[in-house]
């Protein structure tokens, strides 16, 4: 494909992505909140301060069996209700200190927190599709290309689309995403080898194939959701995104440590370099928490996320401070 019709095929699947993310923040408004999170065997880890599941009694360390009369390992029937909504009231039937415990937790408004953060992951989003799509329609090599793709198809994890009532396209729906995601984070890495090692690998598209074709099986196909194979899906999930996070930020390293002090400057290295620190630390410190004890709660670990934002903008920057060598 030549240089123009690559530029027109990358801008159009970036418009269209963008309308697809409108649709979704325009939808922020109907979200319901619950407040509690959990480890993948539904043990509580968290319970927001004011939220309705404290109202509701809910605790740390409770074990979720059932949600409003459906068992938390059936995922057939928790994606056939959907999402609840504002006002709509759950029985929650928890595991406690050995005794079963059943709780009423009515779903509100979110807090202040939660609309803060709803929002600025589509800020981030939207970073990544608009900086990484410019520096491409601005410049077109090599680099930028493998840049843009990256970067439209990683904006699938800060963005969600309109909500489908029909199950079916929901499920449709979250398979594809999730799958996109999967490939945006392997395309990162190879945009850093075609950057910095003139020429990507196709193979480093593997492990995230791998990923996201077991997740969108597991949307379409659900499965019971049952302890082992929710944990086997968080170590597998969590491994290959930590390799992922520190294969780019040993790779960009590399870059850096075998560039002179001028050429860090001139080729834009110290920039990816502060982009790869600052946006890729965070969330791997979250990732690899995960996996080691799930069970912790790191201080404002809902916020690391938004670390991803330095990414398209270093990194954007840096791409069109000189031509890579394979350009």
């Amino acid at each position: 494909m030549g240089a123009g019709n690559s530029k027109t095929a990358l801008q159009v699947f970036a418009a269209v992505v963008a309308i697809y993310a409108i649709l979704g923040w325009l939808d922020v408004k109907n979200y319901a909140q619950g407040g509690w999170a959990t480890t993948p065997d539904n043990t509580v880890t968290q319970v927001l301060s004011g939220s309705p599941a404290e109202a509701g009694g809910l605790q740390v360390g409770d074990k979720i069996v059932s949600l409003g009369g459906i068992a938390a390992t059936d995922a057939a029937a928790q994606a056939e209700r959907g999402r609840p909504k504002v006002g709509e009231t759950w029985e929650f039937v928890v595991e406690r200190d050995g005794a079963t415990v059943s709780l009423d937790v009515t779903f509100g408004e979110p807090v202040a927190e939660r609309k803060f953060l709803a929002h600025a992951g589509f800020l981030v989003g939207f970073c990544f599709i608009i900086f990484t799509v410019r520096a491409f329609v601005q410049e077109q090599t090599a680099s930028t290309q493998a840049l843009a793709l990256a970067g439209v198809l990683f904006s699938f994890a800060f963005i969600a689309g309109p909500y489908f009532g029909s199950p079916m396209l929901r499920s449709v729906d979250n398979a594809i995403t999730t799958l996109l995601v999967w490939l945006g984070v392997a395309s990162i890495l190879n945009f850093l080898l075609v950057h910095l090692r003139s020429g990507g690998n196709k193979l480093v598209y593997v492990p995230g194939l791998a990923v996201g074709l077991f997740i969108a099986w597991r949307i379409l196909a659900q499965p019971e959701a049952t302890d082992s194979l929710n944990n086997l899906t968080s170590v597998f999930v969590g491994v290959v995104a930590a390799f992922y996070l520190i294969a780019a930020l040993v790779t960009v390293y590399r870059g850096y440590a075998g560039a002179t002090g001028s050429e860090r400057e001139s080729s834009g290295l110290k920039l990816m370099m502060i982009g790869a620190v600052i946006g890729l630390l965070p969330p791997l410190i979250s990732i690899v928490t995960s996996i080691v004890a799930p069970q912790v709660v790191l201080p404002g670990q809902n916020f690391y996320f938004l670390a991803f934002v330095a990414i398209p903008i270093t990194w954007s920057m840096a791409v069109l401070r000189k031509p890579s060598a394979a350009d």
